[in-house]
């Protein structure tokens, strides 16, 4: 039992966050701070300045791969909230007169799905809750947010899928396939999750949802397959859009149709329009630069970051061309822009950097290796609950799925090797971890900062429909799981 101790530093974030209510960083602090005297008290492997070293090299390159996709997309995301996009989807729910459900569908997993796997960081809910709470009552527009952004494992470009399959020395495309066989039953069910949070569904409106979770989990796939996994939460909110407006659009008359087209095409969308094409322009370009000789890393050995596949390279493309676009308009000043996106950014950053090296540290003290051991040692089917209850408590209480997957994802990786399936235990690490963190308290003070007249009762609200909906999603991914193992789709 000496292998519990690797749960230490979870633990100390437990009691700062919900016993003393302290902020994240301090959380992040206090783990790396219990990761160091585990090392340092040398319980599993001696200390030493070598494996110090390594934690340390490898910490500040993955802490690069991720600054490289969240500093860019903290600078698209404020470059692209100028344009007035939220008054443009409100012109789009009013030209296409869809029934309250649908609409609840098209806002929560068309729009708030899309924008959520560009812009990750929960940024989706500065849009999705206004947009939701002039559809519904205040009660509804909460639950019907947390649903939104509970496809977070594609959520930033699918950015803790990358980091991952880093960390549990994976490749990208094995771990991506395995995250939609675990998620995606949890993609097709969020449509249906909606209609618990309209009035009065009809027949009509249950028909459309499964509908729409079909097309969500499926597009998703599809686009894991065939483009990568950087688009595959866009891929599934955009097919959710379309069968809107083809809803909205049936039996219509032109103009209607023509208002349509001048919304989607208004100046607002074009940002995300152009990361879209750049994000697929980039995973084109990388085979042929490959080819060429043309592929800068960096790596310690044990880590890897391929600069060029970075989604912050479409990210960082997607911005410039957008604010050149807004300059000939006249919509601001850039020199605004560096002091706002350092200001967003470095709260996520020193806390992602701090649980990073926690992780680090935990593996190169031997307690990785010791908790992976332990849950081996359970048998198949008690393992898979073990690491899906691990990603999930790791992912709440952390709030993020790359910070939960550097505290246990090589550990998952590690105890399904054991059975032939570290893929899968991956998988359930990483999606567990990231539905769980839907439920966290960085993501409902984003959500509740986005309310107009806040209450005390949003408080409980957000907190109580957040950990129902995440103990769910959860649950339906360990039985996910372990159906993949018993009938052995459980490799890539």
């Amino acid at each position: 039992m000496t292998a519990l101790i690797a749960l230490l530093p979870c633990a100390a974030v437990l009691i700062t966050v919900l016993g003393f209510r302290l902020s994240g960083i301090v959380a992040a602090s206090a783990a790396a701070a219990t990761a160091f005297v585990i090392w340092l008290a040398g319980i599993f492997v001696g200390p030493s300045t070598q494996s110090l070293w390594r934690a340390f090299q490898d910490t500040i390159l993955l802490e690069l791969l991720v600054a490289a996709v969240i500093l860019p997309g903290i600078l698209f995301v404020e470059i692209s909230s100028r344009g007035g996009a939220l008054n443009t989807i409100n012109d789009i729910l009013r030209i296409l007169e869809l029934s309250k459900p649908k609409a609840a569908i098209f806002i929560a997993t068309g729009v708030g799905v899309m924008l959520e796997s560009l812009t990750g960081l929960g940024v989706s809910l500065l849009v999705t809750v206004p947009l939701l709470m002039a559809l519904v009552e205040r009660y509804r527009a909460i639950g019907l947010a947390l649903v939104s952004m509970s496809l977070m494992p594609w959520g930033g470009l699918s950015i803790s899928v990358l980091v991952g399959a880093e960390l549990g020395g994976l490749q990208t495309r094995d771990l991506s396939l395995m995250v939609w066989r675990v998620s995606g039953p949890v993609a097709a069910a969020l449509p249906m999750l909606c209609l618990m949070f309209v009035p009065k569904p009809s027949i009509h409106d249950l028909t459309f949802a499964i509908l729409a979770g079909l097309l969500l989990s499926s597009a998703i796939g599809v686009a894991t397959y065939w483009i990568g996994v950087e688009v595959a939460g866009v891929a599934g909110g955009l097919a959710v859009i379309a069968l809107s407006m083809l809803q909205g659009l049936q039996g219509s008359h032109a103009g209607k149709a023509n208002g349509l087209g001048a919304a989607l095409t208004a100046p607002a969308l074009r940002p995300y329009a152009i990361l879209i094409i750049a994000v697929v322009a980039q995973k084109l370009l990388i085979p042929l630069l490959n080819d060429a000789g043309i592929a800068p890393a960096l790596s310690t050995g044990r880590i890897t970051f391929t600069l060029l596949s970075s989604p912050g390279v479409a990210l960082l493309a997607a911005s410039i061309a957008s604010l050149a676009l807004q300059r000939q308009q006249d919509h601001g000043s850039a020199t605004k822009l560096p002091p706002s996106v350092l200001r967003r950014a470095w709260r996520p950053l020193t806390s992602i950097a701090l649980f990073l090296a926690s992780a680090r540290l935990l593996v190169e003290s031997g307690a990785i290796t010791a908790l992976a051991n332990l849950l081996a040692g359970l048998g198949a089917y008690p393992a898979v609950a073990a690491v899906t209850s691990l990603g999930a408590l790791s992912g709440y209480v952390t709030g993020s799925g790359v910070a939960a997957n550097a505290l246990f994802l090589s550990g998952a990786t590690s105890a399904g090797r054991i059975f032939g399936a570290e893929a899968l235990f991956a998988a359930l690490q990483n999606s567990a971890a990231s539905h769980a963190a839907m439920a966290a308290l960085p993501v409902a003070a984003i959500l509740l900062s986005a309310l107009p007249h806040r209450t005390s009762a949003d408080d409980h609200t957000a907190m109580s429909l957040g950990l129902r909906l995440s103990a769910l999603l959860v649950m339906i991914i360990f039985m996910t799981g372990a159906l993949l193992l018993a009938t052995g789709l459980h490799q890539p």
